[in-house]
């Protein structure tokens, strides 16, 4: 089986960490999960995260193009993406107009044939009881959306700031937004449970649907 993989966001995605001095991706962890459980697959794996970016008047789009545009004609299998923290963060919209702006861009690799798995927005330490409840609203719909190809992996739920004891924050948090080395690997664990699992139902024909 052959499978090519896009991991596609902002700094979280880049695996920015220590003021920038470290990068840490959880495509590595992804990467070595998949060589350990599915060792027959022939893989790859691509990179892209740009630290700051935004849906809404920022560079995702033509990123994400360009992206598929280097990879044509053989389109990514998994497109996963994390998008709308930097939105949230910058008010460039509510949740409601930034669920919308997921919608048309999550479009725009499932159209060409690859399926997406989004990834929720994570909690930000500094947040005050406003800012996490926009958050709440953002990932709650987009855990409920559903479509062809579509599927989600919720880390805000597996990877909690507020509900998580200080001793193992400060391990996991480089600071109130971005990951440690093991935070990193814990993401790429979250991400690859769910992948392998999909990979290996699309194996046999069965993937199509979010309910899965």
């Amino acid at each position: 089986m052959h499978l090519r993989i896009l991991c596609f966001g902002a700094s979280i995605t880049a695996g920015w960490s220590k003021g920038g001095t470290h990068f840490y991706p959880y495509s590595s962890q992804l990467s070595a999960r998949i060589a350990d459980e599915i060792p027959s697959t022939h893989f790859g794996i691509d990179l892209n995260g740009l630290s700051g970016d935004t849906l809404i008047d920022g560079h995702y789009t033509s990123r994400m193009y360009q992206a598929m545009k280097d990879t044509h004609p053989t389109a990514y299998d998994w497109t996963i993406i994390q998008a709308g923290g930097n939105d949230l963060a910058q008010n460039k919209g509510s949740p409601e107009q930034i669920f919308d702006a997921l919608k048309e861009f999550w479009e725009i690799p499932l159209s060409m044939g690859s399926k997406v798995l989004a990834l929720t927005v994570t909690e930000h330490g500094n947040d005050n009881a406003e800012e996490n409840a926009k958050r709440q609203q953002l990932n709650d719909m987009v855990l409920r959306h559903q479509a062809k190809n579509f599927f989600v992996v919720d880390l805000a739920k597996g990877m909690p700031w507020q509900a998580m004891p200080l001793d193992q924050r400060m391990a996991i948090w480089s600071d109130d937004t971005h990951f440690t080395k093991e935070g990193n690997v814990i993401m790429g664990d979250l991400i690859a449970d769910r992948l392998i699992e999909l990979t290996k139902w699309s194996y046999h024909g069965l993937v199509s649907s979010s309910k899965l």
